[in-house]
């Protein structure tokens, strides 16, 4: 798994500008981690602070990764790429389904069968997002022998990193998550209307 390192300067004609997204990112309270004692030593680089125990994201590091995975968004799109948006449990179905939607993009909301991708149940998509994804997956699995791209978000308690292009923040909340895919739909809404305009 490729090693995280902290840049500042990605943006493209697609992102938000930084001061946007940070705000965002407070409105949302997008910023609370988990209780310190969960503190992952793989996330704790990209940790603010602590308070009253609990874990305070960077939001700095925030805005760069969510830049980061936008333009990576972008990029597919204009290359003619598909997403597809999935979600484990009942809590953040409506919001992948929304997001979704508004993308464009496939949905899979239901329980996820081994195979689906390797046995071509469904179209291998260029990228998966999902908000939280178990650490012993089959979709992690099927998405790592296929080579596919997944998109979530890393909470403070995460044991290692489960995406190849993630943000770091809040996955208990729901509208942390619906920020993050606030995020990702406007800069894919906007590759495929310049898509469209440039055809």
């Amino acid at each position: 798994m490729e090693k995280r390192c902290f840049r500042m300067g990605v943006s493209n004609q697609f992102t938000l500008s930084g001061k946007k997204l940070t705000k965002g990112f407070i409105i949302s309270q997008s910023y609370w981690g988990h209780n310190k004692q969960t503190l992952s030593s793989s996330i704790s680089p990209h940790v603010f602070g602590i308070k009253n125990d609990f874990v305070i994201f960077n939001p700095s590091h925030f805005v760069e990764y969510s830049k980061r995975i936008s333009v990576f968004c972008s990029n597919v799109i204009l290359n003619n790429g598909n997403i597809l948006f999935i979600s484990f449990g009942a809590d953040y179905k409506k919001i992948s389904v929304f997001f979704g939607s508004r993308s464009l993009q496939s949905i899979h909301i239901n329980k996820w069968v081994g195979g689906s991708i390797t046995n071509n149940f469904l179209k291998k998509p260029c990228i998966i997002v999902t908000p939280v994804i178990p650490k012993d997956s089959f979709v992690l699995k099927e998405a790592s022998k296929k080579l596919i791209p997944i998109i979530t978000i890393e909470d403070s308690d995460y044991i290692l990193h489960k995406g190849f292009y993630s943000s770091f923040g809040n996955d208990n909340n729901k509208e942390s998550v619906s920020y993050f895919y606030t995020i990702l739909s406007e800069s894919i809404l906007k590759s495929l209307l310049f898509s469209y305009i440039k055809k």
